[in-house]
C-alpha cells in the first residue's frame, strides 16, 4: 500500500529546511510538516494519557506546541508534550474515538510553525509544501504502492473567524526517473535510452543523484536536457576523481516548484501546471482542471513521485490576534483502479 508524506520546501536539494515558514517552493526537502512517532503502548476509547516512543528522526523540540496530534484517523487535542509524556484535553477532537496498538504511528497534526506574522498589503502570504509517495520501489507492476485518484482537502481549516486558508496543486514538469548512463563524465550524463522520449529540457532545474559506485550519493542541478542525444548537462561538475569508465545508476528527481522570493509574494495560480486557489473540504477536495474546466485526475502517483501544495491565508484587516490561525491537510486516494 502506498504511504504519502507532506515535506517542506527548500531553495536547494537534498537538505533540510529548519525554517518552516521559508517553505516558499523550490526542492522537497528532508523535513516532513507534521513531525512522527509511534505508541510506545495501548491506549483504550477512554484513556486520557498517552506514551510516545523517542522520534526516530528529529527530536522532540519538533513537538513543542503542539496542540493536536493523529492517530490512526483519530484526532486528538492534547496539552503540551514533554519529552513523549501527553496529556489528552479531547478524544476525538475530528468525531473519530478508535483503541489504538502499541507502534502505531502518531503524527503532530499541526502545521502553526509554517505560518507568521508577515503579511503583504493585501494581507496575504504564501507557503509551499509537497505530497510525495515515500514508496522505495521504482517501477511497481503489481500496483500495490501506487496512490489512485488523488485528492487533497482540508481536514479543519483554520479556526479563526478572521483569517481563512485556501490551497492549489502544482504539478511537476517532469516526475521521478531511475535508469542507467551509457557514458558520463564530470559535466554531463549520457543515456541512449531516453533519445526522443522526453522534449528538449524537459528535467532542466530537477535533481539528478547517483545510486551506486564510487560517487553514490552525489548529486547535481540538471542545466539541460538534449533529446536528440539523452544527454544531461549538469549546472556544477562532480569531482574530477571519479571512475567515469563505469556505468552508473542514477536517479532524476521531480522539478522544483515555482519559487517565490518572500512568504508576501503570490506565485502563479490557474496554469496548465497549477490549480486556481480553494478553500476546501472533504466534500469538496482538490484536483486539476484543464482549460474548458474539465477534471483531469491527478493521476497515479507512483513511488517517488510528488505534487507541490501551495497555500494562501489571509487575515482580515486590522487583526491583531494570530491564534488559532493552523489548518490540518488531508488526502484522499485509492489503493486499486
Amino acid at each position: 500500500m502506498a504511504t504519502l508524506k507532506f515535506y517542506l520546501t527548500s531553495l536547494e536539494p537534498d537538505m533540510s529546511q529548519t525554517v518552516y515558514s521559508q517553505s516558499i517552493g523550490g526542492y522537497i526537502s528532508n523535513s516532513f510538516v507534521y513531525p512522527e512517532t509511534t505508541l510506545s503502548s495501548t491506549i483504550g476509547l477512554y484513556s486520557s494519557s498517552i506514551s510516545l516512543d523517542t522520534p526516530s528522526s528529529g527530536s522532540w523540540a519538533e513537538w513543542q506546541g503542539i496542540e493536536y496530534i493523529n492517530i490512526g484517523n483519530e484526532l486528538i487535542k492534547v496539552s503540551p508534550i514533554v519529552n513523549g509524556s501527553v496529556s489528552v484535553v479531547q478524544r476525538g477532537y475530528n468525531g473519530i474515538v478508535n483503541m489504538h496498538i502499541s507502534n502505531d504511528v502518531v503524527t503532530a497534526a499541526s502545521s502553526k510553525e509554517l505560518f507568521n506574522d508577515v503579511f503583504n498589503s493585501d494581507h496575504k502570504q504564501y507557503r509551499c509544501i509537497a505530497l510525495k509517495n515515500i514508496s522505495q520501489i521504482s517501477i511497481d507492476p503489481s500496483g500495490t504502492l501506487m496512490a489512485y485518484d488523488l485528492s487533497v482537502y482540508f481536514k479543519q481549516n483554520s479556526r479563526s473567524l478572521n483569517s481563512t486558508i485556501k490551497m492549489a496543486l502544482e504539478k511537476p514538469e517532469n516526475q521521478y526517473l531511475n535508469s542507467l548512463s551509457t557514458s558520463w563524465n564530470s559535466m554531463q550524463i549520457l543515456d541512449t535510452s531516453l533519445i526522443g522520449i522526453y522534449d528538449d529540457d524537459h528535467f532542466k532545474n530537477s535533481y539528478l543523484k547517483i545510486r551506486g559506485g564510487e560517487a553514490s550519493g552525489q548529486g547535481k542541478i540538471i542545466n539541460s536536457f538534449d533529446s536528440e542525444t539523452g544527454t544531461f548537462t549538469f549546472s556544477s561538475s562532480f569531482s574530477s576523481l571519479y571512475d567515469y569508465s563505469i556505468n552508473v545508476n542514477y536517479e532524476v528527481f521531480p522539478s522544483p516548484a515555482q519559487r517565490i522570493k518572500t512568504g508576501t509574494i503570490s506565485p502563479t495560480f490557474s496554469t496548465n501546471n497549477v490549480t486556481p486557489l480553494l478553500a476546501t473540504n472533504e466534500n469538496l477536495s482538490l484536483k486539476f482542471f484543464d482549460s474548458v474546466g474539465s477534471t483531469i485526475e491527478l493521476g497515479d502517483l507512483n513511488p517517488n513521485e510528488i505534487i507541490y501544495l501551495w497555500l494562501e491565508r489571509e487575515i482580515e484587516k486590522g487583526v491583531s490576534n494570530f491564534d488559532n490561525n493552523d489548518c490540518v491537510l488531508n488526502i484522499k486516494y485509492k489503493v486499486a483502479k
